[in-house]
């Protein structure tokens, strides 16, 4: 067939179109191929990643939603004298654990930790029975450390029987103290600043979503006094100030006559004073016989707590109120950055202080619920959790019940 001029240029024309339309669709089909591919790459590429910057949904599950603890605030022990006595078998051996037999009646189980005011010095010198009722000098022998750090993690040192044997004894129970891993707090001397406050490493409970817990330890200060002798001196009490400013602080005050049954003025002014400085609450012991309580500007107040190991003789002298004190807080992350700290406080004299005001951590506002558990002890008796009319009776002494009201505990 032959074609004219014409046709062959239209021919052309077909033919070149055709090729533009084949090359367009054959680049297209190129480019959509590329992207596609790129597009999956970049999605599988960057899905570990975009995980990776999302807060982790485990994390998010596990994380505490509150601070929980609960510690037992015991009265006065002296393991010495006449609780040493009647430790003693036939033969004249000691038995260190026999005084501390019947305390499993309070299920330590069930506590964090319990605070004691230990009014003896711990060293060797080999004092009698008849030596010490004789001249009033205590002597607590080192046996008994570890039965007393087996129940009593805190211990308060600030009393008018810790410096029956001199400086130099109180310097060596500090120190047998902090090698069997106590935590002590407070000196004979209130004029002893470097004593009279210490941050200590709170044992607390962390809650989790499971229903689980988490330990874990939260600084909180620990300040006491010994006023038996005398008051307050200018600047003794100020110690607290800068503790108070940054967490809480938890006071205690040895003072006040023996075998009274209600707080006098003087001790009354002290407690005040010490609230109005910023305490949670104040512990006074001393005068040996539970006293009564009291809420003041909304903090509570115990005036005597009495005898929790001692070998007294009469009936007001053999039974104590020991304070039972619950703490919580909702968890965040004020009280993560404390919880940090925790593990550093847990030796005396520490910058645990330092360390928190470096940090720039805010004090953590705690819940407290308190209630009372009665003990009974004595000479030749060993301590042990009171019957119910023994607890009864000293629910009345404390004006138990009201006090519980006004702090809004009960109706």
């Amino acid at each position: 067939m032959r074609y004219s001029q014409k046709s062959r240029t239209q021919y052309a024309n077909r033919k070149t179109l055709l090729l533009i339309v084949a090359f367009v669709l054959t680049a297209t089909s190129i480019a959509l191929f590329q992207f596609l591919n790129q597009s999956d790459d970049s999605a599988t590429n960057d899905s570990p990643s975009s995980v990776t910057n999302q807060p982790s949904t485990v994390e998010t599950q596990n994380q505490p939603s509150s601070l929980q603890g609960k510690y037992l605030l015991t009265g006065t022990i002296v393991p010495a004298r006449g609780v040493e006595q009647y430790a003693r078998d036939a033969t004249g051996a000691i038995d260190y654990q026999q005084p501390f037999s019947q305390l499993h009646t309070f299920a330590p189980e069930s506590y964090d930790a319990w605070v004691t005011d230990l009014e003896c010095p711990i060293t060797d010198a080999n004092l009698t029975f008849r030596q010490q009722v004789d001249t009033l000098v205590f002597n607590c022998r080192p046996g008994f450390i570890d039965p007393i750090t087996e129940y009593f993690e805190i211990i308060n040192l600030a009393n008018n029987h810790s410096s029956d044997q001199g400086r130099e004894a109180f310097i060596e129970t500090q120190e047998r103290l902090d090698e069997a891993g106590a935590q002590i707090f407070g000196h004979y001397d209130p004029a002893e600043k470097n004593d009279a406050c210490e941050v200590i490493a709170l044992p607390v409970r962390l809650q989790l979503p499971d229903g689980s817990e988490q330990s874990a330890r939260l600084p909180t200060a620990f300040c006491a006094w010994h006023y038996f002798t005398r008051g307050p001196a200018p600047g003794e009490l100020a110690v607290m100030d800068e503790y108070a400013d940054v967490m809480p602080v938890f006071a205690f005050t040895h003072a006040g006559a023996e075998y009274a049954s209600e707080a006098q003025p003087p001790e009354v002014a002290l407690t005040h004073t010490i609230i109005d400085r910023g305490a949670e609450f104040v512990i006074n012991n001393n005068p040996h016989w539970v006293q009564n309580t009291e809420v003041y500007k909304d903090k509570l107040i115990v005036y005597s707590t009495g005898n929790f190991i001692f070998d007294q003789l009469d009936k007001e002298t053999n039974r104590a109120a020991n304070l039972d004190v619950e703490i919580s807080v909702d968890y965040n992350d004020n009280v993560a950055k404390w919880l940090e700290l925790g593990a550093s406080c847990l030796n005396r004299n520490d910058n645990c202080l330092a360390q928190a005001k470096d940090a720039g951590l805010t004090k953590i506002e705690l819940n407290y619920q308190f209630d009372v558990v009665a003990s009974l002890n004595g000479y030749q008796e060993i301590t042990r959790k009171a019957d119910d009319a023994t607890q009864q009776a000293i629910e009345s002494r404390m004006n138990w019940q009201q006090t519980l009201k006004e702090l809004g505990q009960v109706n």
